[in-house]
């Protein structure tokens, strides 16, 4: 498998550290509010990583962390007049709840800051005794980022370059302006730890270090492209400063999810939490439209977006259900598929997975999938073909390799009798379709065609469009949609 990696700005060959093993580390969340749909975004990366994987019979160890103490999660438990514990556990609860209704695994290992003060302490140690950090008479701890001569190597950033414009600001006791917290001394009315240099709590960089150190060397490190600078590199920085070996072999980031073509940004307005989305669409929707790009590549969140998403679903899981209603009903034929049509399906059967072996290319995949979903319809409209064993033979192997593609994008594992239904409430409610009067009018329909009289069958097909009703004869009977447009 290729992945891109940060680190060299090129695709390298994942080779496992330990034959057959892949130890994983992705930053999580600093828990002090609701995720939004950027963590939701880097959540799928890994999730539909993690699965690749593991359906290529390595076993990978997933560590996803918590940071569960924070001047965020202080300031909202001050605001609030709550305990700070409390406001970490109730996101901690809600960041499971988000990811459970979108399908993404739970890691393997779930280590909090806060369980790892001893950790944290002894690495911070272990890093001024190496002479790279140096505690202040005031109880802070800070890194000296020029005593290693590579710091900048993940971010391609030069260390004049970043020094332009920093100061070291009043009442701070850095030796250099670039250095950086690895411990924090305590101020009045926040949480704290007994530690060598006093009453403190750590800083944010060293406990990924602390909480990946039992793992290392990485093979993956992950996380989102803001993380790149300052924390991954300083991550780097701490952690081979003393453990004396690399901390990974891969970085791997994602890109950002925008909303209308700008970043998603409290002050501008356009945040938009998980929460809100699955207000409005079904969660696999969004599973859907997050991994509709290659993960390098931002996100554009737009309802128009989704609504297109809704449109790619609704087609696989029709296929899927034709599929099986055709699987059911026909009689066969001792007839052979033409060989280009067998040449065509079994390309399309190795092409998926050589998608996501490339980078993870979660978009390029999906595309095989809608080939193979367009085969399948032309086969089934094909006179000449649609009762021949070949396609008997195709329609089988074709609902074999969605249940694949579901074990490993998390998408289209529904029984298209429940997901179908659930599409079309979903629409009408955020749609405000009379669905009564809908399926008033589907009836009468139904029963015009029975009739034969299909002027009186064309005139509640308008009458029904009226309604942004959608109305498709198929040989298993009426199937009916809204229209987005």
């Amino acid at each position: 498998m290729l992945i891109y990696n940060t680190a060299s700005r090129s695709k390298e060959v994942l080779t496992p550290v330990r034959p057959g093993k892949i130890h994983l580390y992705v930053c999580g969340v600093t828990v002090y509010d609701y995720c939004h749909i950027g963590h939701a975004r880097s959540a799928l990366v890994f999730d539909v990583l993690v699965r690749h994987l593991r359906k290529a019979g390595l076993d990978v160890t997933f560590v996803r962390n918590f940071t569960d103490v924070d001047d965020k999660i202080i300031n909202r438990a001050n605001r609030e007049g709550r305990d700070w514990k409390e406001v970490a556990e109730t996101y901690i609860r809600a960041f499971h709840e988000d990811m459970d209704a979108l399908g993404i695994l739970r890691a393997d290992v779930e280590p909090r800051a806060t369980e790892h003060m001893q950790d944290i302490m002894d690495m911070v140690a272990a890093i001024i005794s190496e002479g790279k950090a140096y505690a202040t008479p005031s109880g802070d701890v800070y890194f000296r980022v020029r005593s290693i001569t590579d710091y900048g190597k993940l971010s391609h950033r030069s260390l004049d370059d970043m020094q332009a414009g920093a100061r070291v600001a009043p009442g701070e006791e850095k030796e250099d302006p670039m250095d950086f917290a690895l411990w924090k001394s305590a101020k009045p009315g926040e949480p704290y730890w007994e530690s060598p240099w006093g009453q403190g709590r750590p800083g944010w960089h060293i406990e990924c270090s602390a909480m990946s150190k039992p793992y290392l060397p990485l093979d993956i490190h992950g996380g989102g492209m803001d993380l790149i600078f300052p924390h991954h590199e300083n991550e780097i920085a701490q952690t081979e400063a003393c453990c004396h070996c690399e901390l990974a072999k891969l970085w791997m980031h994602n890109a950002f999810v925008q909303i209308n073509s700008e970043k998603m940004s409290k002050s501008l307005g356009n945040f938009k939490t998980i929460r809100d989305i699955l207000d409005t669409w079904l969660p696999e929707t969004l599973r859907y439209f997050l991994l509709s790009k290659q993960y390098r590549s931002p996100v554009d969140f737009t309802p128009e977006g989704m609504n297109d998403a809704e449109r790619a679903l609704v087609r696989v899981y029709e296929a899927v259900a034709c599929a099986r209603e055709a699987l059911g009903r026909a009689k066969w034929k001792k007839v052979a598929l033409p060989a280009e049509i067998a040449q065509e399906w079994e390309h399309l059967g190795t092409a998926f997975g050589e998608a996501l072996e490339d980078d993870l290319n979660t978009a390029q995949a999906m595309g095989h999938v809608f080939s193979m979903v367009r085969l399948v319809n032309r086969l089934l409209e094909d006179k000449s073909l649609k009762a021949a064993e070949g396609t008997r033979d195709l329609l089988q192997a074709f609902l074999v390799r969605i249940q694949d593609v579901a074990a490993e994008l998390g998408l289209f594992g529904q029984d298209p009798a429940e997901f179908l239904p659930a599409m079309r409430s979903c629409r009408c409610r955020r749609l405000k379709v009379d669905v009564m009067a809908v399926e008033e009018l589907l009836n009468r329909r139904a029963q015009a065609r029975a009739d034969k009289d299909f002027a009186l069958s064309d005139t509640l097909r308008d009458e029904l469009k009226n309604l942004h009703v959608e109305v498709r004869d198929t040989p298993a009977g009426q199937v009916w949609d809204l229209l987005l447009d």
